[in-house]
């Protein structure tokens, strides 16, 4: 079996354990030293072995010396300190170059002797010297796994460490009898196909292995962890049971007569998929979306009732699996707010701050594509509150304030958007300096005399704008806040901004949960129809059963004691006017404000598959998207947000 094919799946592995490690070292850094070393222990550890299965000896080397030094540090119990967390940190990211390197397919690069002899000496000064006597130990992983044979192409040459002291060269005995082992890996054990390979090479050393279910040349990425090891052994089953759990990642061991049935497989499946086929998935599901609608319409039109009939069950068939392949894609917001508790700490350190960091609603889901693309905005946003939001200790301390700074990272549902919140307890953004600044720069009228949430976003968001006095590494308030606004806007969504002087400031970005297909209400203004995504409607109804006003110069419309703007679409989109007769009303939620839109008909709701839009340079941006319904005609998506 050609271990080389599991590189990228290796790589994935390594990654996940590496945001752990990262996670796990910001906790030590705050003091919380209980969990912490045993969890970058017990990472560090599992990728040591993961690279000793791939032959990757650079990774396997520097992650035993990161090992070495955890390992004393979990033994002395001292605090960690800067120096040690500074090396840590900077173990871990040779770590990972070594990973990509390797993966890479690149030659691999030498480890550093310096960075291994630093390791080594603080793991001495922390154990009294003992952590150099245990370097043999880490190359036994090795050794065992050049017995097999379908990895490395040598086994006779390899010299094999026996721990348990049995020759793994003797046969069996005269007494030998026939025995099923049945095995069942650990859930989460990383690379399951190598780690039964482990646990067969374990089983050779203590008798003749007579075959397994599933064979070692079928296994897949798709292989469960459950298998079952034939073999012919005089070892009790307590000395067997022993030999496979030593591999490692052994959840249960069953060792039974050849007679018995094999146990029934209760575990659950998990099936690692490349994104690019779920995309190409949702790619098909999009162009049947659009055919089934293209097909109700034709069965509607033919009168015939059987053919009625089939299309409404290929439309629920469609349905079903449209939503079991968006349900597919979705993942947890904690995949991407993992890897932002060492951005924090690292700008923290170098601006001289005390940061006092959370997150809440990991477990809230989105789209794989979605996440993939909010990072950035999260990455500017978090920044800028580090280095402008909040003040140093001093400042903080001299108005009343805790010296470290709240942070707070916050994902939570809003019906069918997530909401995601930086949130901080700074000094807040100064409205009369942004307002000063926009003057200065020609960007509002000397005769504006303060600024609303609304204006406040306008202005951050616009290029080039920015409140910062001098440039640095890390930007002012403002400076980005124009590439999260265009990053959100095109997404789909809407960035609020909520600050008050010395309470502090909030951004929020609103989200929709997938960028693919979106329930929308179709609406026609002049002789265009344009979808409106259903999650921002709130009601509809007929102009003419509402008053209309006019407040500070603006149209408006009075609802059950509620007055809310008015936008008229044909305006908006160029269109000609026309008489309000007969017209339509649909109240909308753009970014979190109740705005009243007029358009000529409502034509009804349905799902649409959601196609990238560019606008012409300069163009208002009114629209987040495009669509083709089902009479093949196209149908730009409305940004409601750009509506408020």
């Amino acid at each position: 079996m050609d271990i080389a094919r599991y590189a990228e799946l290796f790589r994935t592995e390594v990654r996940e354990h590496l945001a752990g490690i990262d996670e796990s070292l910001v906790l030590l850094a705050d003091g919380q030293n209980d969990g912490a070393v045993d969890a970058l222990f017990r990472a560090t550890h599992t990728i040591k072995g993961m690279a000793g299965a791939m032959g990757y000896a650079s990774v396997e080397q520097m992650a035993h010396a990161t090992e070495t030094l955890l390992a004393a540090v979990r033994d002395s119990e001292s605090p960690a300190d800067a120096t040690l967390l500074s090396l840590l940190y900077e173990a871990t990211d040779a770590l990972a170059q070594h990973v990509d390197d390797a993966v890479d397919g690149q030659a691999e690069r030498p480890v550093s002797l310096a960075l291994l002899e630093r390791l080594a000496s603080v793991a001495d000064s922390l154990d009294g010297g003992r952590a150099t006597r245990t370097t043999a130990s880490w190359r036994v992983p090795v050794a065992e796994l050049a017995m097999m044979t379908d990895v490395f192409p040598s086994p006779q040459a390899a010299e094999v460490h026996e721990p348990h002291g049995a020759a793994s060269d003797t046969p069996p005995e005269p007494t030998a009898v026939q025995r099923v082992i049945a095995v069942t890996l650990a859930q989460d054990a990383p690379l399951k196909c190598v780690r039964a390979q482990i646990v067969i090479a374990r089983l050779e050393q203590l008798g003749t292995v007579q075959g397994s279910d599933p064979s070692v040349e079928t296994l897949t990425d798709a292989f469960d962890g459950v298998f079952t090891v034939a073999i012919s052994s005089s070892r009790t089953e307590a000395e067997l049971e022993a030999a496979v759990r030593s591999a490692g990642d052994v959840a249960r061991v069953v060792v039974r007569a050849p007679e018995l049935r094999r146990a029934v497989r209760d575990v659950l499946r998990h099936v690692r998929i490349d994104l690019k086929r779920l995309d190409a998935l949702l790619d098909l599901v999009g162009e049947l979306v659009i055919t089934r609608d293209r097909l109700l319409r034709v069965a509607d039109g033919s009168g015939d009732r059987q053919v009625m009939v089939a299309a409404q069950e290929t439309s629920r068939l469609v349905s079903a699996l449209q939503d079991e392949i968006l349900q597919a894609r979705m993942v947890p917001v904690g995949q991407v707010f993992d890897r932002f508790p060492r951005l924090v700490r690292d700008v923290a350190r170098d601006l001289g701050k005390e940061i006092a960091f959370t997150m809440e609603g990991r477990d809230i889901t989105l789209d794989r594509s979605m996440l993939d693309a909010i990072g950035d905005p999260i990455v500017h946003l978090l920044r800028n509150a580090i280095d402008h939001g909040l003040e140093t200790a001093e400042e903080r301390q001299a108005a009343g304030k805790p010296p470290a700074g709240r942070l707070i990272l916050r994902a939570v549902r809003d019906r069918a958007a997530i909401v995601i919140a930086v949130e901080d307890d700074g000094r807040g953004i100064d409205r009369d300096q942004v307002l000063v600044r926009a003057i200065a720069q020609g960007r509002v009228e000397r005769n504006i005399t303060s600024l609303s949430d609304d204006d406040l976003v306008k202005l951050l968001a616009q290029p080039g704008f920015s409140t910062a006095k001098a440039v640095t590494s890390v930007s002012g308030r403002g400076v980005g806040i124009d590439v999260v606004a265009s990053r959100v806007r095109a997404l789909g969504g809407a960035l609020d901004i909520e600050t008050m002087p010395g309470r502090g400031t909030m951004f929020s970005l609103r989200l929709p949960v997938t960028l693919a297909i979106v329930r929308a209400l179709l609406v026609q203004v002049g002789e265009r129809i344009y979808a409106v995504p259903s999650a921002h409607v709130l009601e509809a109804l007929e102009f003419d059963s509402v008053e209309r006003l006019t407040l500070r110069g603006r149209e408006a419309v009075s609802m059950r004691d509620d007055v809310l703007p008015l936008v008229r679409l044909r305006q908006v989109f160029g269109e000609a006017a026309h008489d309000d007769a007969g017209t339509q009303l649909i109240v909308v939620d753009a970014g979190g404000k109740r705005v009243a839109c007029k358009v000529d008909a409502l034509l009804g709701q349905q799902d649409i598959v959601v196609k990238p839009f560019d606008a012409v340079r300069g163009a208002t941006a009114h629209f987040s998207g495009a669509t083709i319904l089902g009479d093949g005609s196209p149908a730009l998506i409305v940004d409601v947000g750009s509506l408020a």
